[in-house]
């Protein structure tokens, strides 16, 4: 009497369904691999950065409101930060230079409200940062400074 087992050893139709699968399983565990090895955002490095930054309009308040920025890995920091992957990038683009962050492109004629003063204190880079700047409006400081000032 020949014993069957269950795994289809027995019925060539199956063994050779299987052997399909397996290599199809394989197959989609190396490109799904190659893809995450070769991906721009893995390959990439930000700088490593830690900012704390903060923001207040002192003509209508005394309340601050503050965050800690962290980069590399992206996103680091306090967790309701609107965006942080998206700020450490500009701050790379601007080489953690913020007079040179790209901003956004936002139209504030007409903005009214009150002065923002914007800081950020820490590192990028290794380098320590320092910026303090008084912006006419919340308008002009988003203009300024783009996702960094998202929080």
């Amino acid at each position: 009497m020949e014993h069957r087992s269950g795994n289809g050893h027995g019925n060539p139709r199956k063994v050779e369904t299987m052997r399909v699968a397996r290599a199809a399983a394989t197959m989609a565990a190396a490109l799904s691999l190659t893809s995450v090895v070769a991906s721009p955002a893995t390959a990439t490095a930000l700088p490593g950065a830690t900012l704390s930054l903060s923001w207040s309009a002192p003509s209508v308040s005394n309340q601050v409101f503050t965050t800690t920025l962290t980069c590399s890995p992206a996103g680091g920091g306090e967790e309701w930060y609107l965006d942080p992957e998206l700020a450490c990038g500009d701050l790379a683009a601007a080489g953690g230079d913020f007079p040179s962050l790209p901003g956004r492109p936002l139209d504030c004629a007409g903005a009214g409200g009150p002065a923002i003063r914007f800081t950020a204190t820490g590192t990028w880079d290794g380098h320590p940062v320092s910026y303090d700047r008084v912006h006419a409006n919340w308008c002009q400081a988003r203009r300024s400074l783009g996702r960094v000032a998202t929080f």
